[in-house]
């Protein structure tokens, strides 16, 4: 009976020692210790170390740019008040540009009343 537990206890001794070694090699994948995958992952990282510092350096240029633009705009000279519309000074004037919006309102109803009289023209 003591010969068949150590039997048994080997038996699974030998189990459960091939199941928790049991990480095969699969071609093509790297495995650690090797130095191909090594060098790999290192080059793997400078390139993002250096994908990440690019990015960081044109972000800074963008917002130097947009900084100095601000700057630019704020040296600028603003541009003199110029009114719109002209306010004439003086009653003459103010007769005269109520003359000249008058004729030009009579023009454009003079216009517009000859094809208001050839749209309302008799049927023949």
């Amino acid at each position: 009976m003591k010969v068949a537990a150590v039997i048994l206890l080997f038996a699974l001794s030998a189990l459960s020692a091939g199941t928790a070694s049991a990480q095969a090699y699969a071609p093509g994948q790297p495995y650690i210790g090797d130095p191909l995958a090594d060098r790999l992952r290192s080059r793997m990282e400078t390139l993002r170390l250096q994908s990440e510092q690019q990015a960081a350096y044109a972000r800074q240029q963008q917002l130097s740019a947009r900084l100095a633009e601000i700057e630019i705009r704020a040296q600028r000279q603003p541009e003199p008040y110029v009114p719109l519309v002209d306010v004439p000074s003086s009653p003459d004037a103010q007769r005269r540009a109520r003359e000249a919006a008058t004729a030009r309102r009579e023009a454009v109803s003079s216009g517009v009343s000859q094809i208001d009289d050839w749209l309302t023209r008799p049927r023949r």
